[in-house]
Order: structure tokens, then sequence, then C-alpha cells
């Protein structure tokens, strides 16, 4: 038995996000811990469940409230980082952490015949623990046509909230959300291309985002 007059700081954890509408409705998201570890989102269409394994979260599971469907993620990792997501739903994303920081993906359906099919492949980009750069190329389109979406983001310098649960920053398929800050600008853009004929289709998306922050610099209103 000893005494210390050290004290422990407590991390502040996102508990709440009330989300209103145009109209005035009003839905409600909570999310329950253990310590620093994520338990649940419990949110107005679905309930999600977070498993861990010592410090890494090894498996999801997700129920949608309207027809209590279930779908389970199930994580890997090699040395701390995430190499391989397995679903529920008959498909795998394969991730490779590359040595000048970008992480290669790639999502691999099986089909009737318990053969896997390549969906899609990219790079994840990062610049101080920032998700910047998602590109990705749809792989199950046919021969003569290439198609490409790529997402890029802006950041503040103030704290994601998501940051201080254990864990959910290895969680790659959650993206910007695992970010060390908010992001302020997403644009996505897609492109398709007819390679017979060099047609090229193509759409791009921006959103930009403000936030107010409390004392903590961590976001109070979006």
């Amino acid at each position: 038995c000893s005494c210390t007059n050290e004290t422990i700081e407590q991390l502040p954890m996102l508990k709440r996000i009330v989300e209103v509408s145009e109209d005035g409705s009003s839905t409600n998201t909570t999310i329950n811990y253990n310590g620093n570890k994520i338990v649940s989102i419990d949110k107005a269409d679905s309930f999600l469940e977070f498993y861990y394994t010592g410090d890494l979260i090894t498996k999801t599971v997700e129920i949608k409230k309207s027809n209590s469907y279930k779908n389970t993620f199930e994580y890997t990792y090699l040395d701390d980082k995430l190499t391989k997501i397995t679903s529920s739903e008959n498909y795998t994303i394969n991730y490779i952490h590359n040595s000048d920081g970008t992480i290669s993906y790639e999502k691999l359906l099986k089909n009737a015949n318990n053969l896997e099919i390549k969906i899609y492949h990219g790079i994840l980009y990062f610049h101080n623990g920032n998700l910047i750069k998602d590109e990705q190329i749809l792989d199950n389109t046919g021969n003569d046509i290439l198609s490409k979406r790529e997402i890029s983001l802006q950041y503040d310098t103030k704290n994601n909230p998501l940051n201080n649960i254990l864990g959910l920053g290895k969680l790659l398929n959650y993206q910007q959300l695992i970010s060390l800050n908010n992001a302020t600008v997403y644009v996505e853009s897609t492109s398709v291309k007819r390679i017979n004929d060099d047609q090229i289709i193509s759409s791009i998306k921006r959103i930009d985002i403000q936030y107010q922050y409390n004392s903590n610099g961590y976001p109070s209103e979006i």
C-alpha cells in the first residue's frame, strides 16, 4: 500500500451525438465504453458491438434494428497492423503496409461457386496522422471499361474525439474517422473511361464541414 500525489488524466470520450434535420426532427447516437475501450454504438437504425483481444479490436457485430440482420467483421493483425478484414457477407479486404507509409488494399468477394472475384483495389495516403487521399480502381467492370474513384480530404488542427478510443485508429475501413484531426473538406471524384473509344464520364462531389469547439479543442457542434 502506498500513497502518491500523481493524478491520472481522464481522456475525453465522445458519448452522445444528436443529429438535427432541417425539419427540426432529431436522432441520437450513444457510444458506450469500458474505460478507454469502446463497447457499442447505439444508433437510431443499428446497433454496433466491439470485441477486443488485448488492446486490439478483433471483431465487430452490426445489427440492423429494422429486420435484426446481423453482419460480423473479423480483424486480423500482424505486428499490431491491420492486414485483413473478413465479413460475414462473403468478402474480405486485404491490406499491405508499404515502406513509404501508404497502405495498399483490395476487396475480394466469393461468388456462388466459392471463387474469389476482385471487386476493387486501391491505395490509402496519410500525412501527419490523417488520411488525405484514397485512390480506388474498380476491377469488376468488364475489359473495356476503366472506372476510378478518388477521395481527398483536408483537416483542421483540432482533436478528433474518437482518437481516445483504444484500437479504433487501426480500423482502416473507418476511413477519415481514424484520423488525428477533423475533416473540413471532403472531395469525391469518379471517372469511367471506355477504352475502345476513350470516352470519359466523370463527376465530382465536395462537402465543406464547419466546427465549433469546446475549451479542450474537441468539436462540440458540426
